[in-house]
């Protein structure tokens, strides 16, 4: 068995990531350390096959072949291994943080899962499909521990004032 994360994008602007960090920048007063924030829709693969290499093919397949995960119209698409590192990394002088956000009772997709097995015909082959929504933080700050501290900060809302990426009472959250 191995795991890969397929990784969908908007190939226009997403105006939900617009409205949020111009919000956050704006409103909840971040203008000074969140340069930039981009969501993504996120799927956990995990595939009955030898290899890594195996692996990558596989989910590559399934977003260009089916029609649950990729519009070739109008999405974009990354396959990846999962990182072993759950820290902020630097990039271009600014710490990128990747925060998951997930149903709390499991973000498992079940109806994906039976479609591949069943109709689509890949069987055994694909064994669970997790989805979730990525948001990337890039933040103007001095470390990787500030990063996660100010992505925390910013993500789960515990009030008007604090947090707007997701409510706690449902969702759960993860640095990747």
């Amino acid at each position: 068995m191995q795991t890969v994360e397929l990784l969908v994008t908007l190939k226009t602007p997403d105006v939900t990531a617009l409205t949020a960090g111009g919000t956050l920048r704006r409103r909840m007063g971040y203008a000074e350390t969140l340069k930039a924030l981009t969501r993504t829709d996120y799927y956990r693969l995990t595939l009955n096959v030898d290899d890594e290499a195996g692996a990558l093919e596989l989910a590559t397949e399934l977003a260009e072949h089916t029609n649950l995960f990729v519009n070739p119209n109008k999405h974009a698409y990354q396959v990846r291994i999962p990182g072993q590192d759950a820290n902020p990394r630097q990039e271009d002088g600014l710490w990128a943080a990747e925060v998951l956000i997930t149903d709390a009772e499991g973000a498992s997709a079940p109806g994906m899962v039976d479609a591949l097995q069943g109709r689509l015909g890949y069987g055994d082959a694909v064994a669970a499909v997790n989805k979730g929504i990525l948001w990337t933080l890039k933040l103007d700050c001095q470390s990787a521990d500030q990063a996660k501290r100010l992505a925390e900060e910013i993500v789960v809302t515990h009030s008007r004032e604090q947090g707007l990426l997701m409510n706690p009472h449902f969702q759960a959250w993860e640095i990747l």
